[in-house]
């Protein structure tokens, strides 16, 4: 089955500077999402319900994509190093605006009183991305809310301990969103560790996921998944 995001032949988005390789095109997004993210700290972007998400994917890769904002059109498939090639089961096309109406239910019942709310909003976080609304630029759409969110709320993400650590932060997140099978464990300490400022020890804690050494992997991109 052909993607009609991408470019013929390939599995390189379709993009508004046509750029035709992967490598460019990565480069290309994140000048872009660095410059947008910088704009919204600047201007101050307020979460007011879990469909700012879209706004947040519009500001973020307005200027990379023409769908930015829009939710996905196909099925996607990403071969996990952790899963040992099979994929999370993300929301399926036709179940995205249920969910994501389920999910603001949630947003709507957090307390932010309770010293509980981290958790609550781990368990947010975590529902929200394996959703996965979008055809690229889940992960970090979804970082993003969590951060003008927390700090809405008198809290702080710290984005660097996530970004130093991105391989373990996106495993983590693999690894709680395999329905029954989720282990919530690494996204939790992860978390827990950028909410809390808890930067103990921090060359150790992040090295492997479910027995698999961080340095050994790669990213793999998103592609339509078969029926």
């Amino acid at each position: 089955m052909s993607d009609k995001n991408c470019y013929p032949n390939t599995n390189i988005l379709i993009n508004k500077a046509n750029i035709k390789n992967q490598k460019q095109l990565d480069e290309f997004e994140s000048v872009m999402f660095n410059l947008s993210l910088i704009k919204m700290q600047e201007e101050g972007f307020v979460i007011k319900s879990v469909y700012d998400l879209f706004n947040i994917h519009k500001i973020l890769f307005g200027e990379v994509y023409e769908w930015a904002g829009n939710k996905r059109t196909v099925n996607i498939f990403k071969e996990e190093l952790v899963l040992n090639g099979l994929s999370v089961n993300y929301e399926d096309v036709n179940y995205i605006d249920k969910s994501f109406s389920d999910l603001n239910k949630e947003y709507n019942e957090l307390n932010w009183e309770s010293n509980k709310i981290i958790d609550e909003l781990i368990v947010l976080f975590a529902k929200m991305w394996k959703i996965h609304p979008f055809r690229e630029g889940n992960t970090r759409s979804v970082v993003v809310f969590l951060y003008f969110l927390a700090k809405q709320n008198n809290l702080e993400l710290d984005t660097k301990l996530i970004g130093d650590n991105a391989k373990y932060f996106r495993n983590a997140l693999v690894m709680a969103s395999i329905d029954e099978y989720s282990e919530s464990n690494y996204l939790n300490k992860i978390l827990k560790d950028a909410l809390n400022k808890n930067n103990d020890n921090k060359e150790n804690k992040y090295k492997t996921v479910n027995n698999i050494e961080m340095e050994n992997y790669k990213y793999n991109y998103h592609v339509i998944k078969k029926s």
